[in-house]
């Protein structure tokens, strides 16, 4: 693993250690949701952000008011979920019954402290503005764990869980999912292998196979739908597919990989951090459906790249981090060292180079603050 990228993600693990636009859409009876931690597609146009804020210990909501605006936003959130038990949130994502998961990572000091599965009900959502601190309705929290950041739900409701620090990825049955209450349990499954590189974040394709990026290193790799489901106890994984990095334009496709998402069609979008090129650096990348099927061993050539520009006093692009997509192809895009979210539209992704985001939220009001994970949430929170 490559020393910078652990200082980073080290950096994160202390921030842990340091110290209302529009009205809700009640009308709308339908909560619009799909599953996936940054990797959910199936929220109408509408639909805001909720961003895992890793240095705010806190979890920011940007509604569909705040994401339509345009150019450079200094603008302050929605909502914020502020709840005590937040230590160093890396990671959202939401359930089939429009409830929050927040993915703590904990201090970061190698002991798993404070690590934790954090769910919010929907109903606790819509009532942050009277209550931003709920208590979570659900806590898992496991001696498995050493610094958890990404997660996913698959097909069958179990939630899949990155542990960048043990080079593991963790199984927890829907059993296990709906009831826990905060006693350590164990997962039902754990995932190795020695290829393993500081795993980061985690995503499933439409064929319920199990894509994970390697952060500290540049390749993502595909663990089979066969393999997950026969997984028990500590199971040594082999890789369906690996994914190794190219150079276009000067620039890996896969340097430091951080979020993950498909979009409708089956294509793969990430982020790299690039961090061999600078702290406030990075890319998006898309690769085809096409391009990252049939064969173990792969080197695709990326459909799009897009690169930074030049944004007022920051970057658009500066150690991007989370991803998410919403239906109608529209990216944001979480910037960890930019403290800012990155909206692409539509038209601005089809091809490579180095477009001006439709919309930069950036500035002191923001409250954004090492923003990690990010998903775009129910219609019906805005």
């Amino acid at each position: 693993m490559k020393a910078d990228n652990v200082e980073k993600r080290n950096w994160f693990r202390g921030k842990g250690l340091m110290a209302a636009v529009g009205a809700t859409m009640a009308v709308i009876a339908a909560i619009v949701i799909g599953c996936g931690g940054s990797s959910n597609t199936n929220i109408a146009p509408f639909a805001g952000v909720w961003v895992a804020n890793g240095g705010g210990a806190d979890v920011l909501h940007f509604s569909g008011v705040e994401l339509h605006l345009s150019g450079l936003s200094n603008v302050p959130p929605k909502q914020t979920l502020n709840t005590a038990t937040l230590t160093n949130p890396q990671d959202t994502l939401f359930d089939n019954g429009g409830g929050l998961w927040v993915v703590d990572g904990g201090v970061g000091d190698g002991t798993g402290a404070k690590a934790a599965l954090f769910h919010y009900t929907a109903v606790q959502l819509a009532h942050l503005n009277s209550t931003s601190n709920p208590t979570p309705a659900i806590v898992i929290r496991s001696a498995s764990f050493n610094f958890p950041q990404f997660a996913a739900f698959d097909g069958g409701g179990n939630l899949w869980v990155s542990d960048s620090a043990n080079n593991e990825i963790f199984k927890f049955s829907a059993t296990q999912v709906a009831t826990s209450i905060g006693v350590p349990i164990v997962p039902v499954a754990t995932l190795t292998n020695a290829s393993f590189n500081g795993p980061l974040g985690i995503a499933f394709d439409g064929g319920g196979n199990l894509w994970i990026e390697n952060n500290g290193g540049t390749t993502v790799v595909e663990v089979a739908q066969a393999v997950l489901a026969a997984a028990t106890g500590t199971t040594a994984v082999a890789f369906a597919t690996t994914l190794n990095s190219s150079v276009v334009g000067g620039l890996e496709t896969i340097n430091n990989p951080w979020g993950i998402v498909f979009d409708a069609d089956g294509d793969m979008w990430i982020t790299n951090e690039q961090l061999s090129v600078g702290a406030c650096a990075g890319t998006v990348v898309e690769f085809s459906a096409a391009s990252i099927t049939g064969g173990a061993n792969l080197t695709p050539a990326p459909e799009v790249v897009l690169a930074p520009t030049a944004v007022g006093t920051t970057s658009s692009l500066c150690d991007p981090n989370g991803i998410t997509m919403n239906k109608a192809g529209t990216i944001v895009v979480a910037n960890a060292a930019g403290n800012s979210l990155a909206r692409y539209n539509p038209s601005q992704t089809g091809t490579s180079g180095s477009p001006t985001p439709g919309l930069l939220i950036f500035g002191a009001k923001t409250n954004l603050n090492g923003p990690t994970g990010l998903i775009y949430g129910p219609l019906s929170l805005q």
